[in-house]
């Protein structure tokens, strides 16, 4: 499996996680959409992410999270959130 390594400038690990997507923490954005579409969506990191997203692309990321017990849900504007709607969920699965 993968190790997960989370680097924090805080003294709080995963506080960004915690209130990000208002406390829901939004994961990733659907994953049936291409990659570079989905790259597009961050127009200061768009070219930064073609790399990662080729070799670790938001398909993985759903599948990591699943074996990691965490079930997703797409809202209709595409964002990915854990169904339990708690960022802790995912802080608890890193």
């Amino acid at each position: 499996g993968l190790e997960v390594v989370v680097c924090e400038a805080t003294s709080r690990c995963c506080g960004k996680v915690k209130i990000s997507g208002g406390g829901r923490c939004n994961v990733m954005h659907d994953d049936t959409k291409p990659v570079k579409l989905i790259s597009e969506g961050y127009p200061r990191g768009q070219k930064q992410l073609l790399g990662p997203f080729a070799r670790f692309g938001p398909t993985q990321t759903a599948e990591w999270f699943k074996a990691e017990g965490v079930e997703l849900k797409t809202e209709q504007d595409g964002r990915m959130f854990p169904v339990t709607d708690s960022s802790q969920t995912v802080i608890d699965a890193l």
